[in-house]
């Protein structure tokens, strides 16, 4: 085994300090480095600010679009809504009242017409004959209509009827006799006349 003795100098390593030329050469490779990392960042700010200017024009643009909606949108209502509005609000008053008279009706026929036409019926007078019976608003408004041989018939249908349970306390307030070419007496009788709302 061979023995090296360090201590020779020739033998010793050698520091070697770098040259003006190296020093350049690494600070030129650093400035490199530190110019490409500051292009990089360059480049992303760029890219950055540019995003940022679209996203400005584009809410500029909505800004814009929204404003115009705005302005197209009108805050008096058009004249044909406001008529199919009314039209519809009355159509909605006249159901109302539609309803509240047939309740009314109701109310009034509870016990239907037959009591009505039982009692006209019980009351008949020989020699006069009923045509026409019209009874509204559950009986309470009646129209007689007929024809009598004798005009002494109806005072006395009538007063036949009063006697009846239907007919009792019931006012007639109109009463029409005229003679017809058979010989004939046509008479109309009506009562109460409805109250008229004005």
């Amino acid at each position: 085994m061979q023995e090296v003795d360090l201590l020779v100098g020739e033998l010793r390593p050698k520091h070697e300090h770098l040259t003006l030329g190296q020093l350049a050469m690494v600070w030129g490779g650093f400035v490199v480095v530190l110019l490409l990392m500051s292009s990089w960042e360059g480049i992303k700010a760029w890219r950055l600010a540019a995003e940022r200017a679209q996203m400005q024009e584009q809410y500029q643009a909505l800004s814009r679009s929204n404003a115009a909606l705005r302005s197209s949108v009108t805050t008096t209502p058009e004249p044909e809504l406001i008529t199919e509005v009314d039209e519809l609000r009355e159509r909605f008053q006249n159901q109302a009242l539609l309803v509240n008279a047939v309740e009314r009706y109701e109310h009034a026929s509870a016990g239907g017409f037959s009591r009505y036409l039982h009692d006209l019926a019980a009351q008949h007078v020989d020699g006069m004959a009923l045509l026409r019976i019209e009874l509204r608003d559950g009986g309470e408004h009646i129209l007689l209509s007929g024809e009598t041989e004798a005009p002494v018939n109806v005072p006395l249908f009538l007063k036949r009827l009063s006697g009846g349970e239907s007919f009792r306390g019931h006012r007639f307030d109109e009463f029409r006799l005229e003679a017809q070419q058979s010989g004939l007496l046509r008479f109309d009788i009506t009562g109460p006349e409805p109250e008229r709302k004005g």
